[in-house]
């Protein structure tokens, strides 16, 4: 194995956990809501937390600790997440729970912060989004293994069972982060340069592209246990349904990747934001065909959902050289804000839909956030900016 795919496999490990962390609320959210005595859309807020404390976290949070070269940085990233994700497993009261989940999003933000920066630096030329892509495969893999796995824990060993587990395996990762990562050197940067980015059109267009993608799948994902549940899933399909949501997301992350690299963002992104689209939509009406039916189309919409990342981070990554070439580590840390700025809407979007309209209609709500993201790439981003797709 080359050098720099050690950095990428810990970094990808470290994404598993995050990944886990991110997305076991779903998989338990009707116990969670039963723990604390408390309604589904609730419990979700478990889930608005996390991804709030991300919003904060990536921007902010990277800025006090830039001076840090990399291999601390990750440390105390990964040290931080595990602390507070103990905080959850021992903790039966809501509001220290729902703070414990704030941190543990603060770190996620700031982790793929310096995760995406590691990649850009260490990957060969043209092996960039690659590089990304495989790190984030992380990710998917939580949903193939770590959120089945997590439900299995939570039903066999206690419902708060899997923030042990996720507690227990971000230590072993942080302790090997400081014999494989290297110390390569942070850069400071100032609270100041975070507004730069907003004096530029392109930039901020693409966090908003950044936030309706990742949001409209989360629209969905967040209650999809509460759907599959209200149409007559049994406890052991969910799992099987989760399995293969996180099957066709892994394949789905490393076509994004692959297509970035060949095709570019702008064209992968818009080819990509169509199809999600009408899965999405499709949300709303497969469950009257079978069972069948909604399961194949919540892994299309995992597929093209999670297509979307490398994309959406080689689009900010190319506009960051473009229009704030010093100051595009800070670019990079407000476009992760934008995912997580995206999550925490689809969470309150998804839980009032839920809550005061029907379940049902989630999968409208998603495709109006996927319909949002391709507006704004295809009307006010210009083709000519994504010709290079390092």
């Amino acid at each position: 194995m080359r050098g720099y795919m050690w950095i990428i496999v810990l970094l990808a490990f470290s994404s598993f956990c995050l990944g886990v962390a991110e997305f076991i609320v779903s998989g338990i959210l009707t116990g969670l809501s039963l723990y604390y005595k408390i309604l589904d859309s609730q419990a979700g807020h478990l889930a608005s937390m996390y991804a709030i404390g991300v919003v904060i976290g990536a921007p902010i949070v990277s800025v006090l600790i830039s001076a840090w070269n990399y291999r601390k940085q990750l440390f105390f990233t990964l040290i931080v997440f595990c602390i507070s994700n103990i905080v959850v497993f021992v903790t039966d009261i809501f509001f220290i729970a729902l703070i414990a989940r704030f941190i543990s999003g603060l770190m996620h933000g700031l982790f793929f912060v310096i995760a995406v920066i590691i990649c850009i630096k260490v990957a060969p030329r043209g092996k960039t989004s690659m590089a990304i892509s495989l790190m984030t495969s992380g990710l998917t893999i939580a949903l193939v293994t770590g959120v089945p796995i997590g439900i299995f824990l939570s039903e066999n060993y206690g419902l708060l069972s899997p923030f042990s587990f996720v507690a227990s395996v971000s230590l072993c990762v942080s302790m090997a982060s400081l014999f494989i990562m290297p110390k390569l050197k942070g850069k400071k940067a100032g609270f100041k340069n975070l507004g730069i980015a907003f004096k530029f059109a392109p930039l901020y267009q693409s966090f908003l592209i950044t936030a309706f993608s990742c949001g409209s799948m989360f629209v969905v994902y967040i209650y999809l246990r509460v759907l599959l549940e209200k149409h007559g899933f049994s406890t052991e399909s969910i799992k099987h349904v989760y399995l293969y949501y996180g099957i066709a997301a892994i394949f789905g992350n490393l076509f994004g990747g692959k297509m970035a690299d060949i095709k570019g963002a702008f064209f992968s992104l818009c080819f990509i934001l169509v199809i999600l689209m009408v899965c999405l939509f499709l949300m709303s009406f497969s469950f009257y065909f079978s069972h069948h039916a909604l399961v194949l189309n919540v892994a299309l919409f995992a597929f093209f959902g999670f297509a979307c990342i490398t994309p959406l981070n080689m689009l900010c990554n190319h506009l960051a050289k473009v229009f704030t070439p010093k100051t595009q580590n800070d670019s990079i840390a407000l476009n992760q804000g934008a995912f997580n700025v995206g999550i925490a809407f689809a969470s309150f979007v998804g839980g009032a839909v839920q809550q005061y309209i029907d379940i049902n209609f989630n999968g409208i709500c998603a495709a109006l956030f996927a319909l949002s993201a391709f507006l704004i790439l295809f009307i006010y981003i210009k083709p000519a900016y994504f010709k290079v797709t390092s």
